[in-house]
């Protein structure tokens, strides 16, 4: 199932910049099913605000793109109605009293054209960000795969993916101790890229702090187990527990068969096996792994009475 991100950008806001901005998601623009991703007011207009939020209005309408998505010409003229529609059901004097923001991690050009939205005296203002003005409104386009990795960033190059994933990761995962908050999203958000940083580093998960009880109530189990991978739940959450949302026959697959006897015993693997319905290819499995003798215990000692002594 494809992650859904918006959530995740203005959540990581409201952890970052709560203080300073008013975050509204899907501002409903009229009758029709007309919604911008996001509003940003801010709070103390005068307080100044890091690279790229210091290019924020008072009051700034924000079109976000997934990673999957790329933004286009179409985005920019989505994002001008949506304008023209707050501006109309505010009763703002000017245009020019609120801000539009295009954000994507990738940008199918041309943005801008004559017959169309036409974004006028544009110009690079900072690392992935243009700005210029849209009939009327500040309007910024920011590429959040430009963005310089820097903690003031951060909100918005967790909410992306491209050229600069595997710095980002590695930036957090170095500094570890310095941002305990952002690093819980790279277990949802960068998994992949988390994995192969932290071989790469030789470091585990539990070195960096991240807590895989606290990714099971977050995102709940079944999903964690995607992302932690299967064989290393049986170690981090617990065999039962584990083994119970994997189910026992599936772990003679997941993790080998030998592993498999191991965790969850030899005694458990011979019930479930024979209450399986190919009981002559599972039989014919343990025989190779255990032996004769082994197989011939196991089955004696299951066709006992529960009081009978056991054989010398």
């Amino acid at each position: 199932m494809a992650l859904y991100w918006h959530p995740y950008l203005a959540e990581l806001l409201r952890q970052d910049y709560g203080d300073r901005l008013i975050i509204e998601e899907e501002l409903s623009l009229g009758d029709m099913p007309l919604r911008a991703d996001l509003l940003l007011i801010r709070r103390h207009p005068n307080v100044a605000l890091p690279f790229p939020f210091s290019l924020l209005g008072e009051r700034t309408l924000v079109e976000y793109k997934s990673p999957d998505d790329a933004a286009t010409h179409d985005d920019l003229v989505k994002l001008e109605t949506y304008g023209l529609l707050y501006v109309q059901r505010e009763g703002l004097a000017s245009r020019q009293t609120l801000t539009l923001w295009l954000l994507a991690s990738r940008f199918r050009e041309p943005m801008s054209r004559a017959d169309g939205a036409y974004l006028a005296e544009v110009q690079a203002v900072g690392r992935g960000v243009r700005l210029g003005s849209l009939d009327g409104f500040p309007t910024c386009l920011i590429d959040l795969t430009q963005l310089p990795i820097a903690s003031e960033v951060l909100p918005l190059l967790l909410v992306s993916k491209g050229p600069q994933e595997r710095a980002l990761v590695a930036f957090l995962v170095e500094h570890f101790e310095s941002y305990p908050r952002h690093l819980r999203w790279l277990q949802e958000l960068h998994v992949q890229q988390l994995r192969e940083v932290l071989a790469m580093k030789k470091l585990t998960a539990e070195q960096i702090g991240l807590d895989y009880e606290a990714l099971l109530d977050l995102i709940g189990e079944e999903r964690a187990l995607d992302l932690i991978g299967k064989e290393r739940a049986l170690d981090l959450i617990g065999k039962e527990r584990a083994l119970d949302l994997i189910g026992k026959e599936r772990a003679l697959d997941l993790i080998g068969k030998e592993r498999a006897l191991d965790l969850i015993g030899e005694e458990q693997i011979l019930e479930r096996a024979l209450s399986l319905i190919d009981k002559e290819q599972v039989l014919e499995e343990l025989l190779r792994l255990q032996g004769e003798q082994w197989l011939r215990e196991q089955l004696e000692r299951r066709a006992q009475p529960p009081d009978a002594p056991e054989s010398a």
